[in-house]
């Protein structure tokens, strides 16, 4: 073990390893740190506490587990309860001298809050950390585990995102020992974990956290950021596992008992009503208001709309966009290769499309709603082959663009820090859903970006090094990690990056376009936008 390093952190000695990059650099890795004690037995469904010191050194040579879930991606329940753990990958040696410390990007991984992890079979961080730049990646908990909320301090909620802001307090305190700044911190994520960075730019809990933002794909108030009723919802799935009382803490207790795995399935296969599976996009346990939780640190006062309107939220640079075709990924959740899926869809359409379109309660004219959203999407006509186009662009809007537009255009009336607007086109090798889940669609899914950041394992795909694929990749990483760096995506001529990105304000609504070029361009999506904005002012 010639090549390990050790590092001195709050509560001990690590040892980690000197690794090659792919790109035939080095960088020094951390893996398995604990952020947080194990959240287990009497622990479980509570805030994460600080992790116990440790005598000796410790091994950080490979990955923590990552968390109790159903994985999406591969369709199996797999992970652990003792999952509360981070990464940390630097480009040079911890402590090798008194150069400038170097930015620090912390990632937050997506998959709806229920599936996901920060480890690299998904998140290799070589391309990042090439770049000068510290990436940190860890995991949090998922599902009912993650998001059990009873508005009560039995089970306040929204431990899953408490956990994130566990990570980032552990990089404010350890981040400088392996060569970081811990006042030039950038958190991006993507999907959840999108929504995720938006939610701490909204959260009391995350002041003074982090110095940027890029929420990619995701916005807190998309429709599935919300959980609703999420009390009823553990009480069912309580009662399918024997518990038929009615006192959240005795609820609390009794599913503390539970194998973590069986109340993971019990959760997925009962959280939600037969109708919100129909819609084919809901999900059962997700980040909730914390209404009731007196006397405990409350990290969503209030609802993200309201807390958005009212200019609530942390005053700092933020990077946000969608993918040209974001529900790409309704072939994941769906599959619509076969004709009896696509007519179970055509049937269930309103149901798909009330949930996302969020009328206001007790709202008469739903019918008006759909046909008016069948006409503008697909002319008239029901869903078939041929008008599969104009359903995938309505589930983008529905779970994604619409939400973060409303996003971007509120902050921009705002007038805070600089905004820079997105979407990614660009159709490669590397779109990481599509290569993942052999979709054969064009256009960019919700989720591929993620192949030009990071390195996943998982995609196991080599690009020719002059290829449109490799520089487009190059493009991105050098866009990321310049605004981590210095808050601008584009602070100087560069010949890799022959634009300069402007901001998205009130009176220029600009993108830029990540496609085989990079172009400025104006009114992301227009007639489509105006579409939801019409439907809006005449309920």
């Amino acid at each position: 073990m010639t090549d390990t390093v050790t590092v001195d952190v709050a509560q001990g000695t690590l040892r980690g390893r000197k690794t090659s990059s792919k790109s035939g650099g080095t960088y020094y890795s951390f893996q398995g740190i604990p952020y947080a004690k194990p959240p287990t037995g009497h622990l479980r469904f509570k805030v994460a506490e600080p992790p116990e010191p440790w005598v000796g050194v410790r091994d950080a040579l490979q990955h923590g587990g990552s968390c109790t879930q159903y994985n999406v991606y591969f369709n199996q329940y797999e992970g652990v309860e003792d999952c509360l753990y981070l990464n940390v990958y630097s480009p040079k040696l911890p402590g090798s001298g008194s150069e400038k410390p170097l930015p620090v990007m912390v990632w937050i991984h997506g998959g709806g809050f229920v599936f996901g992890s920060g480890n690299t079979d998904f998140h290799g961080p070589d391309y990042l950390v090439d770049e000068g730049v510290i990436v940190v990646t860890f995991n949090y908990r998922l599902g009912i585990l993650g998001f059990l909320c009873l508005n009560d301090p039995a089970a306040p909620g929204n431990v899953g995102l408490k956990d994130q802001v566990a990570a980032l307090r552990w990089v404010q305190k350890n981040i400088s020992k392996f060569g970081g700044d811990p006042n030039n911190v950038t958190i991006f994520g993507e999907s959840a974990g999108g929504g995720s960075v938006h939610f701490h730019m909204l959260s009391p809990m995350s002041k003074g956290l982090f110095s940027r933002a890029i929420a990619q794909s995701g916005s807190a108030i998309n429709p599935w950021a919300i959980g609703k009723d999420p009390r009823e919802r553990a009480f069912r799935v309580a009662e399918k596992l024997g518990y038929t009382g009615k006192h959240p803490e005795e609820l609390v207790q009794f599913l503390q008992g539970i194998n973590d795995m069986i109340l993971i399935k019990a959760a997925n296969e009962h959280g939600l009503t037969k109708e919100e599976r129909d819609a084919v996009m809901s999900l059962a346990f997700t980040p909730s208001l914390e209404v009731e939780a007196e006397g405990v640190e409350r990290f969503l006062p209030a609802s993200p709309m309201e807390l958005l309107e009212e200019g609530r939220y942390h005053d700092v640079p933020y990077m946000t966009g969608v993918t040209e075709k974001e529900g790409i990924v309704i072939f994941m959740l769906t599959e619509l290769n076969k004709p009896e899926i696509v007519e179970k869809l055509e049937q269930n359409f309103a149901k798909i499309v009330l949930p996302g379109v969020r009328l206001p309660k007790n709202y008469k004219k739903t019918d008006e709603v759909v046909r008016k959203v069948r006409q503008f999407y697909m002319n008239d006509k029901p869903l078939t082959k041929d008008t599969l186009p104009g359903f995938i662009d309505l589930c983008s809007e529905l779970m994604f663009t619409k939400g973060i537009h409303a996003t971007v255009k509120k902050m921009a009336q705002l007038a805070k820090a600089p905004l820079y607007y997105y979407q990614f086109s660009y159709d490669g090798q590397l779109n990481f859903l599509k290569k993942l889940r052999h979709i054969n669609y064009p256009g960019a899914s919700h989720a591929d970006e993620i192949g030009y950041l990071f390195n996943p394992e998982v995609l196991n795909t080599e690009v020719q090094p002059n290829s449109k694929d490799a520089l487009l990749r190059a493009r991105m990483v050098k866009l990321w990690t310049n605004f981590a760096k210095t808050g601008n995506p584009t602070p100087e001529a560069d010949p890799l990056l022959p634009i300069a990105w402007q901001p998205y304000t009130a009176v220029n609504p600009c993108y830029l376009d990540v496609g085989e070029e990079l172009t400025m361009e104006k009114n992301l999506f227009k007639e489509r936008i105006q579409f939801w904005e019409e439907l809006y002012r005449n309920l």
